[in-house]
C-alpha cells in the first residue's frame, strides 16, 4: 500500500474548514480539473456510511470512483474508503486540529494499484504518487485560498 500525505494550516474556524472539505460537492472546486470534472452525493449525506462518486481522469484514462464514508468524527476526522474504482484499494483519510484561529489539515490516501491490468501499465505508482500529491496539494491550496479570502 502506498501512503501519500499532503498538511496545510488553514486560517479559519475548524469548523468553517471541516465543512468544506468533507461536503463531496467541493471536491471538483477544489482539485485540478484534469483529475476530478465531477462529484457529488449519492446516498446519506456526509454521515457514517454515506456514499459520493467522483468523476475524472485517474491514472491517464477517464474512471468513476465511489467512496463510502466509514468514519466521521465532526471537526476531527474523516475517513472514505473506495467501494468502486479503479484502484485495487483506495482510502482517503483527512483529519482537522483547531490551533486558536487556525485549522491543521492532514489528507492522507493509502492505494494501491491494481495489478496484471492496463491501468497498472499505463502508470507506475511513483506516478500515480507524484499526481495524487499534487491534486492534494492544489485541492488544500485553493480550499486555503477561498476559506482565508472569505474571512478577511
Amino acid at each position: 500500500m502506498t501512503r501519500v500525505e499532503y498538511e496545510i494550516d488553514i486560517n479559519a474556524p475548524v469548523e468553517r474548514v471541516y465543512e468544506y472539505y468533507t461536503n463531496p460537492n467541493n471536491i471538483k472546486e477544489a482539485w485540478p480539473r484534469d483529475m476530478v470534472k465531477e462529484s457529488e452525493t449519492t446516498a446519506g449525506g456526509s454521515n457514517t456510511g454515506s456514499e459520493m462518486r467522483v468523476k475524472g481522469e485517474y491514472m491517464g484514462k477517464e474512471e468513476e470512483i465511489r467512496l463510502q464514508i466509514t468514519e466521521r468524527e465532526p471537526n476531527r476526522r474523516l475517513i472514505a474508503r473506495q467501494t468502486q474504482g479503479p484502484f485495487q484499494n483506495m482510502e482517503s483519510i483527512q483529519e482537522f486540529q483547531e490551533n486558536g484561529s487556525t485549522t491543521h489539515v492532514r489528507h492522507i490516501i493509502n492505494f494501491e494499484l491494481p495489478t496484471g491490468s492496463k491501468v497498472a501499465d499505463v502508470m507506475t505508482g511513483k506516478q500515480a504518487d507524484d499526481r495524487l500529491r499534487q491534486g492534494m496539494e492544489q485541492a488544500a491550496q485553493t480550499v486555503k485560498q477561498k476559506l482565508e479570502g472569505a474571512a478577511a
